[in-house]
């Protein structure tokens, strides 16, 4: 009996083993962060992993129209997640690190290593010209995080300068 459990492991990690890498084991602990939807399937998982490396974006801009910030996320944890929900979290890491927006993503099932889905935040939500951490915590513990710059839009000057009388007075030296 002895003998066939240590078979039976043996079968099992050759199986695995067979299996090779899945891109959950390559981007443990990562959130990959874009501005575009990520692909679903890959011929290889080396190509799929080099893809969504190549996808994140380090710096991102609020919609000149809509003043909302869209990007997606995809969030890859070292060990299945053994609920239903975690916790995104923002944090401005410009001057130090506190939260700025909290919010409950949902799985459909226990056991998941990967979430992909999209935010939206208003202006009202999060300043922009800011570095912010992303995270995804359960129950605490923060299982994946990654960074981003938000930029947005200064005021446009015209670079025409206005004076008035009083500005092009001499001034009267009262020594």
């Amino acid at each position: 009996m002895k003998s066939f459990v240590i078979a039976a492991c043996v079968c099992l990690g050759a199986v695995a083993f067979a299996r090779g890498p899945v891109p959950e084991d390559i981007l443990k602990g990562k959130v990959i962060i874009s501005d575009h939807s990520f692909p679903m399937s890959w011929s290889s998982v080396s190509s799929y992993v080099s893809t969504l490396k190549n996808m994140n974006k380090g710096t991102l801009w609020y919609d000149k129209k809509t003043g909302k910030l869209t990007f997606q996320y995809a969030a890859f944890f070292a060990q299945p997640v053994n609920d239903v929900q975690v916790m995104l979290n923002l944090i401005d890491i410009t001057n130090g690190g506190h939260t700025q927006k909290v919010q409950t993503e949902q799985f459909m099932e226990k056991g998941k290593r990967v979430l992909f889905n999209s935010v939206v935040f208003d202006k009202e939500d999060i300043e922009g010209n800011k570095k912010y951490m992303v995270t995804i915590t359960d129950r605490g513990r923060v299982i994946a995080s990654g960074t981003f710059i938000l930029r947005e839009e200064g005021p446009h000057y015209s670079g025409k300068v206005t004076f008035t009388d009083d500005d092009t007075k001499p001034k009267s030296d009262t020594h």
